[in-house]
């Protein structure tokens, strides 16, 4: 199989060269945010619910960071022409995947924040395990996207199967949430909401996991 800068290989090189750098930037910051959802959720769970407040500020930072890059990529790679217009649809099509990981994982965190106070069932912590998970794969198939397009891929249907487990612990969840009477309306309405943002996480990984599977096929 081809790879990401092979398909890319027609414009401006050293343009080409920059937005590479940016591009694998933008998946480090996407698993350093995915990083500290975890360490969130463990902290919570354990009942250090002080440095919940420090990583919601260390996560804004990360997603302000990575909104810097985003911008950077559009305004002086994108706007360049340093592709085809085919491949720079590409190219902002990814870069926008990656970006809508990287807020999910701050609506989760802010979310999870504002629930400190109360004892988080331990779904809530393996759901947070396995989006960590599904991110750490991603980046893992961004990095390949450069040298094996067949790699890559491999890792994105690791993610689909990881977010499938998610996905069935969250609906664990769901079950104990509404049928289990020791659950108050307000801690039922409050790990809902938390569970279903701390699943879009992997969600959103999955979709952009799709995506690069897409250009695979289409470019290969």
């Amino acid at each position: 199989m081809g790879t990401f800068s092979k398909i890319f290989g027609l414009g401006d090189k050293e343009l080409q060269k920059q937005s590479d750098e940016l591009l694998l930037k933008l998946g480090k910051i996407l698993q350093s945010a995915s990083a500290k959802l975890h360490v969130s959720a463990d902290d919570w769970d354990e009942g250090k619910t002080k440095n919940l407040k420090d990583l919601q500020k260390e996560i804004i930072a990360l997603e302000r960071e990575a909104d810097n890059v985003k911008d950077e990529l559009f305004s002086k790679i994108f706007s360049k022409r340093a592709y085809l217009p085919q491949q720079t649809q590409d190219r902002h099509r990814l870069v926008i995947h990656i970006d809508s990981v990287i807020d999910a994982t701050e609506d989760a965190v802010r979310v999870m924040h504002i629930g400190r106070k109360y004892n988080p069932p331990e779904e809530i912590h393996e759901v947070a395990t396995k989006c960590w998970i599904c991110t750490d794969l991603l980046q893992d198939s961004i990095k390949y996207l450069f040298t094996d397009f067949e790699k890559s891929v491999e890792y994105t249907w690791q993610i689909d199967k990881v977010r499938e487990e998610a996905r069935d612990i969250q609906f664990d969840l769901l079950e104990r949430l509404f049928n289990e009477p020791k659950f108050t309306p307000k801690e039922v309405i409050l790990f809902r909401a938390i569970s279903e943002r701390i699943l879009k996480v992997a969600i959103t990984a999955e979709e952009t996991g799709d995506f690069i599977r897409a250009l695979a096929v289409r470019h290969t």
